[in-house]
């Protein structure tokens, strides 16, 4: 057998949790996956995990050692691609992560034109508002929302991502217009939750030298901002979103700016990949065409 298939199956198993989950990943059988493991440690003289019936944890040795293979598999990788993708870097599989909001209104319009213009890419995209773990979940690159922490990932911010705060014409004209931030008190804010954290995003705005900070009050709270728009729509309240969500309600007149004197600040954008990957030409080049659907929020 060959070793290297056995250190990726090893691999997969270790990132799945399970040797059941790892089996449907690389299309084995559970007992396959569970043989190529016990002929690694065989070969090794180490138990590389504990095994109970529902899931595996790594040994102390077995964490040094998977370290060690999923960056030697990374690199192996990237080498592949950058040989393939010197000439045809839009050829091959790629797995996006990106925000929901996001994928529904910038960037599934757009995906079409982009698959035609390259017919040798597939696209997996996967839409959630969460950090996700990039090497644990195999994603070549993501779209996240927040502040990027992981020391192993390169950041690139969307420098157009602004927010605006808006409501339907008749919640304003039953509720009045709110003049400055401080108003907000005395009306219906929708609160979007943070996936991430489970706390509620607090409203910022800025005017000339000034900021102000609102943490909204009101009846509703949700972590899909599609939901929280179409309430606002019905005049259900204020929301503050990203201007791409709300821009095509703004352009129908079924929501109107408010605090247009204020500049809404929202949490920062950015295209993220591991740094293990930057010189991949596909992960550029995709990165690119992000960050240029991000020049047009």
């Amino acid at each position: 057998m060959d070793p290297f298939t056995d250190i990726s199956t090893f691999v997969r198993a270790a990132e799945a949790g399970n040797f059941t989950r790892a089996a449907r990943l690389l299309q084995l059988s559970p007992s396959a996956v569970s043989k190529a493991v016990a002929r690694l440690e065989a070969e090794l003289g180490v138990r590389l995990f504990h095994r109970s019936p529902r899931q595996i944890t790594l040994t102390g040795d077995g964490e040094l050692f998977f370290a060690v293979c999923r960056q030697g598999m990374t690199d192996i990788a990237d080498a592949r691609s950058r040989l393939a993708g010197a000439s045809q870097p839009w050829r091959g599989k790629m797995r996006l992560c990106v925000p929901v909001s996001f994928g529904q209104y910038v960037l599934a319009p757009a995906l079409g034109d982009w698959l035609g213009a390259h017919p040798g890419l597939d696209i997996e995209l996967a839409l959630t508002d969460r950090h996700v773990d990039m090497t644990a979940e195999r994603f070549d690159l993501a779209v996240m929302l927040g502040e990027v922490p992981d020391s192993r990932l390169v950041a690139r911010p969307l420098p157009a991502h602004r927010f605006v705060t808006v409501a339907s014409p008749a919640y304003l004209q039953s509720r009045g217009v709110p003049d400055t931030p401080d108003d907000l008190v005395n009306h219906t804010c929708l609160r979007y939750v943070m996936v991430n954290s489970g706390q509620f995003r607090d409203w910022m705005f800025v005017r000339g030298g000034d900021q102000y900070s609102h943490f909204p009050v009101g009846p509703l709270a949700s972590d899909h901002v599609s939901a929280l728009l179409a309430l606002s729509e019905a005049g259900g309240g204020i929301l503050q979103a990203p201007h791409y969500v709300v821009a095509p309600s703004l352009a129908a007149g079924r929501l109107v700016p408010v605090l247009s004197d204020f500049k809404s600040i929202g949490a920062p954008l950015s295209v993220v990949y591991e740094k293990a990957r930057q010189a991949s030409a596909r992960t550029r080049l995709a990165a690119d065409f992000l960050l240029a659907l991000g020049e047009r929020l």
